[in-house]
């Protein structure tokens, strides 16, 4: 066998002209009946899913068999580089093509990222590494792709629909820009990263050669709020006016492709008797009581059920631009305040694999929401 790579849990090797990804122990029954429920349901699909061939035991371990691909998504950008605006357009047409047939059985994906995004020998993008069963049967570092992650799953661990849906957006910027949406800070902090990922919106796509159409559509996938992750319709992107460099029609063809195949994506009802979306971790609650006016400060106390969580406060004048204030492991902060202004509050914790959010409440009858 010849090691070809290793994730947050699994090795992937090359055996026989097939990839055997090895995990670190058997699976359960309740694990082992989902991974076979879940191949049997994607190895009808004809849209540009990668199939797993065969769960198999290896030296008392699970693994899964399937095609070997050439390269990765992740593999190709350190090599070359972003990709070209019409590559990326009809890589997502196929993620999304493979996301929409995927969700239409039942099965979602859970961790959407470069590096299950692989390449055949013909070029040919295939979506790998379905199920959200093998991501809950093994430990593992609660921080390895949570640039990849959406909001909402921080704050939960609730995955559905939308969440797949954020994962492909945060490809396709990765695809065009080589970053991912939340890259890494050098000496950034653990709590101060989460709270990062989860607070800051992404960055926009400021390539000359991407059309409107194409970043405006990854730019609604990338939106904070799992509702708001709607895109333009194919009319909506051929109708603009191009950015200042010119490009091919193809391009904006391509991007109103895109768009109308995740609208589809987006708006797809759950039907009767669908499983409801699966739990990646625990709730968190976190509670922030009535803040106390002491003129020159604010008194702010929270509780939680969780002893582990590391605090943040966010402040903002009524209307304005919000400031973060670590507060570590502590369960109340005084926060300075000017007068006669009014503010709003709210607390987030995090422990690494879970972000929750406190509501917002405010003083001096600011009206607060965000």
């Amino acid at each position: 066998m010849r090691l070809l790579g290793s994730g947050p849990v699994a090795d992937v090797y090359a055996v026989a002209g097939s990839a055997l990804k090895v995990f670190p122990g058997k699976f359960d029954r309740r694990t082992l009946a989902a991974v076979e429920r879940d191949r049997a349901k994607l190895a009808k699909l004809s849209a540009a899913v990668l199939p797993v061939e065969h769960v198999e035991v290896v030296d008392g371990r699970h693994a899964l068999r399937m095609e070997l691909c050439a390269e990765s998504l992740a593999s190709r950008v350190r090599r070359d580089g972003p990709l070209p605006p019409d590559e990326v357009a009809a890589l997502g047409g196929a993620l999304s093509r493979a996301l929409v047939a995927a969700h239409r059985v039942d099965v979602l994906h859970g961790g959407v990222s470069p590096s299950n995004v692989l390449f055949r020998a013909t070029g040919e993008p295939v979506l790998a590494d379905f199920g959200i069963a093998l991501r809950q049967a093994f430990r593992r570092d609660p921080l390895y792709g949570i640039e990849w992650v959406s909001p909402e799953t921080l704050r939960t661990g609730v995955a559905d629909a939308r969440t797949d849906l954020y994962g492909l957006g945060a490809v396709l910027h990765f695809a065009l820009t080589g970053e991912s949406p939340h890259p890494s800070r050098i000496g950034e902090m653990t709590g101060e990263r989460i709270l990062r990922v989860l607070g800051d919106p992404v960055p926009a796509i400021s390539r000359p050669d991407v059309p409107i159409g194409l970043s405006t559509a990854i730019g609604r996938l990338l939106a904070p709020e799992a509702a708001k992750r709607t895109l333009l319709m194919a009319e909506d992107v051929s109708a603009e006016s191009p950015p200042r460099r010119s490009f091919s029609w193809w391009h904006v063809a391509a991007a109103g492709v895109l768009a109308a195949v995740l609208v589809a994506l987006v708006f797809w009802p759950r039907r009767e008797g669908q499983p409801p979306p699966a739990t990646i971790a625990p709730v968190i609650t976190l509670i922030l009581d009535e803040p106390v006016d002491l003129g020159d400060q604010v008194s702010l106390t929270w509780s939680t059920n969780d002893d582990k969580l590391f605090f943040a406060v966010v402040v903002w004048p009524e209307g304005e631009k919000a400031d973060t204030l670590l507060a570590e492991h502590n369960h109340t902060m005084k926060v300075p305040v000017e007068a006669g202004r009014k503010y709003c509050f709210l607390v987030r914790g995090t422990k690494g694999d879970q972000v929750v959010e406190s509501r917002p409440v405010g003083v001096r009858g600011a009206v607060c929401s965000r």
